[in-house]
Order: C-alpha cells, then structure tokens, then sequence
C-alpha cells in the first residue's frame, strides 16, 4: 500500500529470480515515494523508502522490509545466481553487495572483493561465473583495459587477470571456454580469447554505454498475470501505425 498522502513514485533498482522450494517465480523492487511541501499544512518535501515483492504463483504484490543499506545503478548483467539475486549497495560510509534470498525472502550483506583500489578509480560489475558469484574490476581511465575476476565462494579468490587489452571500454559477459564479450573503444562488439588473447570483430555496433548481452533460456512460465489491470494497457489495433 502506498501512503495516503504521496505524491508521486518512482521506481529504483528490480531483481527477478526463482524460489526453488515453491516453484515460484519472483520479482523484488524497490520504490521511492515522494511527498510535496505543503506551506498550509507545515509540511516539507520528504520522501521514504519501500520494498515490494511479487509472486507471480499468487500474481500479488506485498510489502517486505526494507534493508538497511540503499542498491544503486543498473546492472550490466541479470545478476540472479543459484536463487539470491545481487546488487552494488552504499551503507551508512562504505560501498557492499546487497542479497536477497528467493525462498527465504530475506536481504544479506556481503562485502566488496580487497581488489586494492578505489571505486572512485575502478569500476566493478557483478556477474554469474560457472554458477558462483563474480566481480570483475577494470580501471575508469585508459585506453588500454586489464579486468580482474573475483569469485565468491565462501570468501572472494581472485580467479584469474587479463592484462592490457588495447581499445576496449567495457566487459559485457562471459561466453563458453572463459570467452570475454567486450564493447570496444568504437562502441562494436567484440569476443576476446584468452587462451590466444585474440580480439574478434563480431560487427556489431551501438551507441556508446547502450549494448548489453543477455542469457536467452526458453521457457513456458504464463506471464499475463491479472495484476497487469486490462483498463491501464493500451492496445493498439494491428495495423494502426498512428500514435
């Protein structure tokens, strides 16, 4: 339930995952209601924060309790590994990773991987590697790229470094046999080998910061629950191409 009194929402940082015990799919969002100065009544601008979880077995939302840390960003991956799903998060001084179970419906706190810098020097991206928990670190300047992989299991182990690429911006994902998607320098994708630390063209462009690999798994899950309310949808009729 909103507050009576707000005045508008926005919405933040969201997690899909799969509850393995109930066979349920879920979706955990986080929401900001703001709240206008009302001079006539004493009011100030504030805001507060809510987390509202969806099942889509029951197609309801509920409210849950809110962490004690605040997630930031947009992930470049679907950061859901072995029932948690993850996000970067800021607590009261210091920069974590903030979990949340599927089946047990609970938020947790991990620490960020000792990978001895600064995030105000070096991005770091969270990932799914071989079904464990990944951190990969790369310098913001440059234009030559070397990425650490940090794996979680049970405390973070460096698993491997890649020095030195030349004209690359960003990593996108990892593919089969360790393979690193890439965006280039030229905003193109690229696959990069490293067991022969070869860069291929895969002639793919986009705008800058805008391209994104994402895992495809087919799947027979119904997804037109009946909280999507049929009077908020507008549908337009096939072969209407007008706005």
């Amino acid at each position: 339930q909103r507050p009576p009194s707000v005045d508008s929402t926005s919405f933040g940082c969201v997690g899909i995952g799969f509850d393995s015990q109930s066979g349920d799919y879920k979706v955990v969002r986080f929401v900001t209601n703001y709240f206008e100065e009302n001079e006539d009544e004493g009011l100030m601008g504030d805001w507060n924060h809510q987390v509202e979880l969806y099942s889509l077995k029951s197609d309801s939302w509920e409210e849950i309790s809110v962490p004690g840390v605040q997630p930031y960003g947009s992930p470049l991956f679907n950061n859901y590994v072995n029932g948690f799903y993850y996000w970067q998060a800021i607590g009261d001084s210091d920069y974590l990773i903030l979990s949340f179970d599927m089946v047990n419906e609970k938020f947790s706190a991990l620490p960020l991987p000792e990978f001895g810098g600064s995030l105000a020097e070096y991005y770091l991206e969270l990932l799914e590697f071989n079904g464990l928990l990944g951190a990969i670190v790369y310098p913001r300047e440059g234009t030559d790229k070397s990425f650490d992989l940090w794996v979680m299991n049970g405390s973070w182990t460096k698993q491997f470094s890649i020095e030195s690429l030349p004209r690359v911006e960003r990593p996108l994902g990892f593919w089969k046999n360790g393979e690193l998607f890439l965006e280039s320098s030229d905003h193109e994708l690229v696959l990069f080998d490293p067991s022969t630390r070869e860069l291929k063209s895969l002639g793919i462009h986009a705008y800058q910061e805008t391209m994104q690999i994402i895992a495809y798994v087919e799947s027979l899950v119904p997804i037109n629950g009946r909280s999507e309310r049929e009077e908020l949808i507008i549908r337009r009729p096939a072969g209407d191409a007008s706005d």
